[in-house]
């Protein structure tokens, strides 16, 4: 079992490594690094969300002509926003003190939680712009586990999730691309050249 194991490790190793070496060195032959790179992303996890993946990252123009350092310093901005709306519409609905009074307790949580989510990718534009990419990895895996402990406290207390699902989701895919784009590199020891 544990060999069945290592040779999937290895066979998805070696898919990535291939991937990446054909696609993501810079545009890509077709110049369409963005759909190439979700493509590719989206077939080796499927929890990825294609759609989700092209359209955010082509909202930004720079995509047009950007390579894999690009995509993943555009995906970081695009990280840092959202956390940064999120945090403000959560304060929005604690205003607006319509919310069920289980909920507000969570919703304060969530606030904290990303609260620090800012900072964690705030953390990781600085790590990655000092090429280190193992810590800009951490800095983006530790924001989305700040979200996701948002989700968690909601749905272990049995408290209404819907205010903040469509937010949680759009977070959460935002995260596993700036985590795709970053291994990416890390994984491709591009940065060695």
């Amino acid at each position: 079992m544990n060999q069945s194991i290592s040779l999937l490790s290895l066979f998805s190793s070696i898919l990535h490594v291939f991937l990446v070496l054909n696609f993501y060195g810079g545009v890509t032959v077709n110049g369409d690094i963005v759909r190439n790179f979700c493509k590719n992303e989206w077939i080796i996890d499927p929890y990825l969300n294609y759609d989700f993946c092209v359209s955010s990252l082509e909202a930004n123009p720079e995509t047009k002509t950007s390579d894999i350092f690009g995509l993943a310093e555009i995906s970081m901005e695009l990280c840092l926003r959202n956390a940064t709306y999120i945090h403000t519409y959560i304060e929005g609905i604690l205003k607006d003190g319509k919310e069920e009074p289980r909920a507000r307790m969570y919703l304060e949580d969530c606030m904290e939680f990303f609260s620090t989510a800012v900072e964690e990718v705030q953390e990781a534009v600085e790590a990655f712009n000092g090429k280190d990419y193992y810590n800009a990895l951490r800095h983006v895996s530790n924001a989305g586990i700040e979200a996701d402990t948002c989700k968690i406290g909601f749905t272990e207390a049995g408290v209404d999730f819907s205010l903040l699902k469509k937010q949680d989701y759009n977070f959460y895919q935002l995260t596993k691309i700036s985590i795709k784009t970053i291994a990416t590199i890390h994984d491709s020891k591009y940065y060695k050249i």
